[in-house]
């Protein structure tokens, strides 16, 4: 019941946050007027650097940055992760994971980190009792590398597009920007304590809130606006090679109906501009949103081993970016 209350929440709130600032039209009010307004949300941009890492003293580390909305937020049931996984890989999700470390802020502050690189472990979602796609991501990636440091930026915004809000009128959005600032100061701070900490790729969970026919038709558009901003105004971090921008299709549930095939269309399309864009479809990975909770599923949500198994594909697609199996420069 408290899942399912927490749940009702963050929708209504999210609503109403939308409705309050002029920018949401709902998934029921798709906006196909001639004009197309330009929104623009009030973000906290007050955020927090971490006076507890040690200097780094020259040490190389590797940067992933993951964005997107709910699915990337965490909102997926950790109850229903005990329930379904081997006691053991459980044990493992709950102690966590001290050499991949995650600084997060979710909802524009609703859940964070206060700005400091934690261990990931089942408490980094967007609420208790809820986690997301860093536990798979940080199970394979401690794997890959043992020894050493990941470092994981996560700034996500639950139920919101990117038409309107991570861009709007095709320019940098007032999500954009507040998670521009969240990942720069970070980048300079660990400049600042003596890291060589580089950004290799981005993960991309989002589209749930494009799946519009107005907002699915403008996808693929708006997507290359958004990773060329990215790659722009974080060149300064970037591994040598570039960032890599590494995009998880939406799911087939009824919450994205009736665009879904259009947004992942989009996506598998602008994947193939260049080498450095990785597209995987999260239908053909089986990933579902219709089990949890049993008897009242919600619908927007990856089933807790779904979330897992999210997680854990961007790990794989990380390691064989890091491993120089797909190379190139941005075209």
């Amino acid at each position: 019941m408290k899942e399912r209350i927490f749940r009702i929440i963050c929708i209504l709130t999210a609503f109403a946050l939308c409705f309050c600032m002029g920018g949401c039209e709902g998934k029921e009010q798709d906006a196909g007027q001639e004009a197309d307004p330009i929104v623009t949300l009030e973000m906290n941009t007050d955020f927090r650097l971490d006076d507890s890492l040690p200097r780094g003293e020259g040490q190389r580390v590797k940067v992933v940055l993951l964005l997107g909305q709910s699915n990337a937020s965490g909102s997926s049931i950790v109850s229903y992760l005990e329930k379904n996984s081997a006691p053991e890989d459980f044990a493992r999700f709950k102690a966590g994971y001290p050499s991949v470390l995650i600084n997060y802020c979710i909802d524009d502050h609703n859940a964070c980190s206060e700005g400091r690189f934690l261990p990931v472990d089942l408490t980094c979602g967007a609420a208790n009792g809820f986690f997301g796609p860093e536990v798979g991501m940080a199970d394979g990636l401690s794997a890959a590398y043992p020894d050493e440091t990941v470092l994981i930026l996560k700034y996500t915004m639950s139920g919101y597009s990117l038409h309107y809000h991570w861009l709007s009128g095709g320019a940098r959005g007032s999500i954009y920007q507040a998670f521009l600032t969240f990942a720069t100061m970070n980048m300079e701070h660990l400049a600042d304590l003596g890291y060589d900490a580089r950004i290799g790729a981005i993960c991309w969970m989002q589209g749930e809130s494009d799946t519009t026919d107005f907002k699915g038709e403008r996808y693929y558009d708006n997507q290359r606006a958004l990773v060329s901003y990215l790659r722009e105004d974080l060149a300064p971090y970037a591994e040598e090679d570039g960032i890599y921008f590494i995009d998880a299709g939406i799911s087939n549930g009824p919450y994205c109906e009736p665009a879904y095939p259009a947004v992942n269309e989009a996506k598998r399309r602008f994947a193939e501009l260049s080498p450095l864009n990785i597209y995987f479809s999260t239908i053909d990975a089986g990933l579902v949103t219709v089990n949890e909770p049993e008897g009242d599923p919600d619908w927007g949500h990856y089933d807790a081993l779904c979330e897992l198994e999210l997680g854990r594909i961007f790990a794989q697609k990380l390691v064989e970016r890091y491993e120089g199996q797909s190379g190139g420069q941005a075209g």
